[in-house]
């Protein structure tokens, strides 16, 4: 039992922080939390004075699990920013298979902005304010018009702060990959059509993702859900280890 305890409180979560094994399988996010918890629910089915502690550990060791393969990423990119790999749009499009976090290098299309304001549900932005970002295209070239080929792959619809217009066209943007709306995708960008309704392979909506710069943890972030990933994971191993039925003193031998 205390092996297992150990299993679902320590190992698990640190085996999740190894690339290797957080990434061998899509569904890892759930597999690691689930095998966290499978560890820890035969202590919860022994403790019966202590159940309820067991299964606020398992709850514990699920949430480090879950949290535990982000961290490494988190650690590299915010300890020193410029290490992150940068990727140029003018040598070709973002591959189809990356995600998460990213540095991406192009030209930002002033042309095109669509400003994203923050209004409740249904009302109408007050277009007197500031708005909270902007978005617009970030793309390999400043020319008007870019020729959409099979070759075109992911457009880039850049989240930046308003304050980032002005400045130089051709910039380094780092944040993480998101899903766009396809309203979005059809304001900033247009495809021009042959007669059967396609332009050299491309079809009306070219493929986007969102390139959000808001979405960029700072250092202290990220150190403070590792704090809180090694607390739980410990605060889990101590409640499991506590929840175990002590073995009861055994009376002692007549002579």
């Amino acid at each position: 039992m205390r092996s297992l305890a150990v299993l679902a409180a320590i190992a698990v979560p640190l085996l999740l922080t190894i690339s290797a094994v957080a990434n061998l399988h899509p569904a890892m996010f759930w597999i690691g939390p689930l095998a966290a918890i499978a560890c820890a629910l035969p202590i919860a089915v022994k403790a019966t004075t202590a159940r309820a502690q067991a299964l606020v550990g398992a709850g514990l060791a699920a949430m480090a699990a879950a949290s535990s393969p982000e961290l490494p990423e988190l650690l590299r990119i915010t300890g020193d920013p410029d290490a992150m790999p940068v990727h140029d749009l003018r040598e070709g499009p973002l591959p189809e298979q990356q995600d998460g976090y990213v540095a991406v290098r192009g030209y930002l299309r002033k042309e095109w902005v669509v400003d994203e304001y923050r209004v409740a549900e249904g009302a109408r932005p007050d277009q007197n304010e500031a708005a909270k970002a902007a978005l617009l295209p970030l793309l390999g070239t400043s020319a008007l018009t870019i020729e959409a080929d099979e070759q075109l792959g992911r457009v880039i619809v850049a989240r930046v702060s308003p304050a980032q217009l002005p400045g130089a066209s051709l910039v380094t943007l780092r944040g993480r990959l998101a899903p766009v709306g396809p309203e979005i995708v059809d304001s900033l960008f247009s495809v021009q059509l042959d007669e059967e309704g396609f332009a050299s392979g491309v079809q009306l909506r070219p493929k986007a993702v969102m390139l959000d710069t808001f979405d960029m943890p700072t250092r202290g972030q990220a150190l403070t859900r590792t704090g809180l990933a090694v607390g739980a994971s410990l605060l889990s191993l101590v409640l499991l280890l506590l929840a175990l039925p002590r073995a009861s003193a055994k009376p002692p031998t007549p002579p």
